[in-house]
């Protein structure tokens, strides 16, 4: 079996002040929930997030490649010395 995962206590304490409840049972179970949404917020803002980069990268891999534009070259002229 795994062992149950430590939290810092000033987190802990954090967390459990946010989420508020009168007694230990009810207090856990919201901690619990509201880890829940937070992990599952921070997997859904990674999941936009890298959507977002991909479609980027896609949309830059396929664009045309800029023609090169020749620029007219500048010629002296000399003076003839008579």
């Amino acid at each position: 079996m795994s062992e149950p995962v430590r939290v810092p206590p000033g987190l802990e304490s954090l967390v459990r002040s946010l989420v508020g409840g009168t007694g230990d049972d009810e207090r856990d179970q919201r901690t619990s929930t509201f880890a829940r949404g937070v992990a599952l917020g921070v997997l859904v803002g990674a999941a936009i997030a890298g959507s977002t980069i991909w479609q980027r990268r896609q949309a830059h891999a396929s664009a045309p490649p800029e023609e090169p534009v020749e620029e007219p070259v500048a010629t002296t002229e000399t003076a003839n010395p008579t």
